[in-house]
């Protein structure tokens, strides 16, 4: 057999494998998350969030965008805790700069302390 009818063949058949995946996973949410950041935020937005202290409708709102496309400062969270971790969140955004530090248990995430600062 030579090389373009091999070639044909993988081709057909890596099609024909596409179009199943493709029909397999088209419904399903399907997402790949490799990296320790991006697997504790799709962790902590499917949780319940709550926050100690009461706050206005609009800072809630920036603290769970920042949440959402902050990003995470390992280095001053505190990972070595055994019930909730408490992880340290940042974002600079276009009109304010953003952290905050969020105690992840098993069944809630509770927004601890906060500090939002105009730009």
């Amino acid at each position: 057999m030579n090389f373009i009818n091999r070639l044909s063949y993988f081709s057909g058949g890596f099609l024909i494998g596409l179009i199943f995946l493709m029909f397999f996973l088209s419904g399903k949410r399907t997402s790949c998350s490799y990296l320790p950041s991006s697997r504790v935020k799709k962790d902590i937005s499917r949780k319940n969030i709550k926050f100690q202290n009461l706050l206005k409708k609009e800072d809630s709102l920036i603290l769970l965008n920042a949440i959402k496309l902050g990003s995470i400062n390992f280095s001053k969270s505190n990972t070595n805790l055994k019930k909730c971790k408490e992880y340290y969140f940042e974002q600079n955004g276009l009109d304010n700069k953003t952290w905050l530090i969020v105690k992840n248990c098993n069944d809630s995430a509770v927004i601890i302390s906060y500090n939002i600062s105009e730009n």
